[in-house]
């Protein structure tokens, strides 16, 4: 697929120069820091309380960066320590050569962790799609993390191709599909002209500015595809991982999606360990950003307890 966008970007050479002239005219600063991994950088914000006794790592979904976390993550870190980051190709991170899934998602953020010298235990929070590599930290890591909070977080079938009906495997080509297009046609700037970002169109200033730039560079449609795209390696590493220690404290937030489907799977995440509980909400899947409060009390109450 790389040599059609290639080839794409070169019959299209004056759009794709006009693109790439857009693009570094409106460059954005990124709001934290960059953390070198070999030939790349991962862009990471980390604030709060220095000497806290817990770090809270927070992952958003797919197509999602840090500036998801634009208003928890001030609020945590009166009380915290928290670090919040974008996975290869989202935000200001670098994007990567290879295939991207899950374990490459852990072992980018062990290292950015080693680096920054983040000491554990963590506190780990992912939505969505990164409820996926939360989990698989948790299971590669158990020494490292105090707490699991998984927020309207994906199961690991939803992306096994094998246990899908007809309308999964419908739904799942479409988005394939358009993933793929966005990433094949934005070195020509198609996904801007159709206004189509990777990631928020209605955050508040001045992070929609952030959310504008990021969300239309090239590398960014071509991390969510290649993340869709191996979303099943995803899946499999998550399946037949260790399984979460019985005594680890989870919760499952879950939104008011009423497809049997997804009900279910937020159930079999409600049973993950011993120690987790489910907090069943009247909100969309994007629960942290409609109810932010819930999600910061729910955070504040294990931080706090456990101090």
């Amino acid at each position: 697929m790389k040599w059609v966008k290639t080839m794409i970007d070169v019959i299209g050479f004056p759009f794709t120069l006009t693109n790439l002239y857009l693009n570094r005219k409106n460059k954005v600063k990124e709001i934290g820091q960059k953390v070198r991994i070999k030939d790349r950088n991962i862009h990471v914000v980390v604030s709060g309380i220095e000497d806290a006794e817990f770090s809270v790592i927070l992952d958003a979904g797919l197509s999602c960066c840090s500036l998801d976390w634009y208003h928890i993550q001030p609020e945590l870190s009166k009380f915290t320590k928290v670090l919040s980051f974008d996975r290869a190709g989202y935000g200001w991170s670098s994007r990567s050569n290879l295939p991207y899934t899950s374990e490459d998602v852990v072992d980018d953020l062990i290292y950015v962790l080693d680096e920054l010298e983040l000491k554990p235990p963590y506190v780990l929070v992912g939505h969505s799609f990164g409820g996926l590599n939360m989990r698989l930290f948790a299971s590669k890591f158990p020494e490292k993390v105090t707490s699991l909070i998984l927020i309207d977080a994906v199961h690991e079938n939803r992306y096994m191709s094998d246990v899908w009906d007809t309308n999964r495997k419908k739904s799942y080509r479409k988005n394939l599909n358009l993933f793929r297009f966005g990433y094949i046609t934005s070195g020509i700037g198609i996904p801007k002209l159709l206004k189509q970002p990777v990631g928020r169109k209605y955050l508040p200033e001045p992070y929609q500015k952030y959310a504008d730039y990021v969300g239309y560079l090239p590398k960014s449609y071509e991390a969510v595809y290649k993340e869709f795209l191996y979303s099943e390696r995803s899946a499999l590493l998550v399946k037949n991982a260790v399984k979460l220690r019985e005594d680890l404290p989870a919760i499952v937030i879950s939104s008011n999606n009423q497809d049997p489907t997804w009900v279910e799977y937020q159930n079999q995440l409600s049973r993950l360990t011993k120690k987790t509980i489910q907090i069943k909400t009247n909100n969309n899947h994007f629960i942290h950003l409609e109810n932010p409060d819930l999600i910061i009390d729910t955070i504040k109450g294990i931080v706090c307890n456990q101090n």
